[in-house]
């Protein structure tokens, strides 16, 4: 009889299922999009529900289309948003608010007057992140100070407030699993990176009980069976959970030190994999962990772009200067030609290594002469330059061993955009031929769980590439670019600076 993995994608703005063959082919993909609420300027929220029915349908859907029995999927594996959180009652399952989303901004102002009164190394050498809105520990005060339900289930022993995979687990577990993996317990301010624990000190520095933590255990882990009435007949091993970055960087075998990857999705990261051992950063730029497999930890530097999609997005919806992604690839941008437009892409603040959250983008050099095509190609060059920070910043924190470099997401189809990236870097660039990068990983942890694989060495060059960006031999004039670019920047942190005085 043949078998199948499930593997679920649960996304900002999606949730993918992708139902694997054993053998690595896949046999039907379902996406379903998630409804984005925003209840204030700078509130990002979903409803718990709407992400779990997403789930369901997309489970039914592949199974229906695969014709296949319950009884054939061996295993399942799911990736999650990583720094949304959904608070919920233990004994009910009861959503105790809406999921906020990684993207969410309502806790600045906590966070800038936190940054005021407290020694911020102490919770980079502890979490290897910085304290910054897009994590989860400035949400979960958040919901603690100002939401009752929250209030309550705390005073009663109830509430679980931690990262959106925990009650999905929950969930399709039939309410018997309230874990989450390390690599998402990593994201939220609260787990030290050192000695894999929930830090004490941390969850007192944001008044966060600690009986309301979940258990944290490897990424491959039986995480229970998923309840057939939940999960549309099947009960099987719920055998992988993982951050969907972190679910990428295993899809693309990134398994040795030196080994990257870039996901342009609603939001863009480079991942690296440095190996064993942290490496001591200079500059601001994050330390997280990668999908656990075995009993080793595996250490990645995370460098953010907050806005990648979304600003494609932004230029269809909202300016309305293309009509679809698809015209976007089409365009044919003259790689030689330079333009004076420039795009500092902060349309919801910046990461590494500034740490604005509230910080807004802006256009440079805008003339009578700029086109509606100098606009879309601006958009990806500020991507890419974006991208190229991150990799400066690693560079000159001694870490310049970037044997490769394999894209995937949405944006990583548009040649343009690669192509420049790759020129910047002074590396080549590969793209796999099946961009389902993020199921594959949680594909390959599962099967790994399942006995599927010995090691990840049997995984090792499954990877079909579908084209190869090589650098150009001469990069002056994209670097010349780039410093103007970086001059655009400071303008902007400048303003952005002024405006914040004349506020007070």
């Amino acid at each position: 009889m043949k078998e199948f993995i499930l593997s679920i994608d649960q996304g900002t703005t999606a949730t993918k299922v992708v139902l694997h063959s054993v053998n690595g082919g896949i046999e039907a993909i379902s996406r379903h999009s998630i409804k984005q609420i925003y209840p204030k300027d700078g509130w990002v929220e979903h409803d718990p529900y709407d992400i779990l029915e997403s789930i369901k349908k997309g489970i039914e859907d592949v199974i229906v289309e695969a014709n296949v029995f319950s009884k054939q999927i061996l295993a399942i594996g799911i990736d999650n948003q990583g720094e949304t959180i959904i608070p919920f009652d233990r004994y009910t399952g009861e959503p105790l608010y809406n999921a906020i989303v990684w993207q969410d901004r309502r806790t600045i102002s906590f966070c800038n007057q936190l940054k005021k009164r407290i020694d911020k190394k102490i919770i980079t050498e502890k979490t290897g992140l910085f304290l910054d809105p897009y994590f989860s520990a400035s949400k979960i005060t958040w919901l603690i100070n100002n939401i009752e339900k929250v209030k309550n289930a705390i005073n009663k022993g109830s509430a679980i407030l931690a990262t959106s995979d925990v009650w999905l687990l929950y969930m399709l577990t039939g309410r018997k699993s309230s874990m989450t993996d390390v690599t998402t317990a990593s994201r939220t301010l609260l787990f030290d990176i050192n000695s894999l624990q929930w830090d004490d000190e941390l969850l007192e520095l944001f008044n966060i009980p600690k009986s309301a933590m979940p258990k944290v255990v490897p990424s491959a882990y039986q995480f229970g069976f998923s309840d057939p009435i939940v999960c549309k007949g099947v009960s099987a091993p719920i055998n992988t959970s993982v951050v969907d970055q972190q679910a990428s960087l295993f899809g693309h075998t990134c398994f040795d030190k030196g080994k990257a990857k870039i996901t342009y999705g609603t939001g863009g990261f480079l991942l690296l994999n440095i190996g064993k051992e942290r490496i001591k950063l200079n500059d601001k730029i994050s330390t997280t962990i990668a999908a656990q497999y075995d009993e080793n930890i595996h250490y990645v530097i995370d460098g953010g772009v907050y806005c990648v999609a979304s600003c494609i997005n932004w230029l269809i919806n909202a300016l309305k200067i293309v009509s679809s992604p698809k015209e976007i690839d089409k365009m044919e941008f003259n790689m030689k030609e330079s333009i004076s437009t420039y795009f500092v892409p902060s349309l919801a603040g910046i990461s590494a290594p500034y740490w604005k959250s509230d910080l807004n983008g802006a256009f440079f050099g805008l003339s009578l002469n700029t086109k509606g095509k100098d606009i879309v190609r601006a958009v990806h060059e500020g991507i890419a330059y974006r991208f190229l920070e991150i990799v400066e910043i690693i560079r000159n924190n001694g870490f310049k061993e970037i044997s490769s470099i394999s894209v995937d997401g949405g944006v990583s189809r548009n040649d343009f955009l690669i192509q420049y990236q790759a020129d910047l870097f002074g590396i080549q660039i590969s793209r796999p031929a099946v961009n389902e990068t993020t199921s594959l990983g949680c594909f390959y942890l599962a099967g790994l769980k399942s006995g599927l694989w010995k090691n990840v060495e049997s995984l090792k060059g499954k990877t079909i590439i579908e084209k190869i960006f090589y650098p150009e031999k001469d990069n002056t004039r994209k670097m010349k670019n780039y410093k103007i670019w970086k001059s655009a920047v400071e303008s902007v942190l400048k303003w952005h600076n002024d405006l914040n005085i004349l506020k007070e």
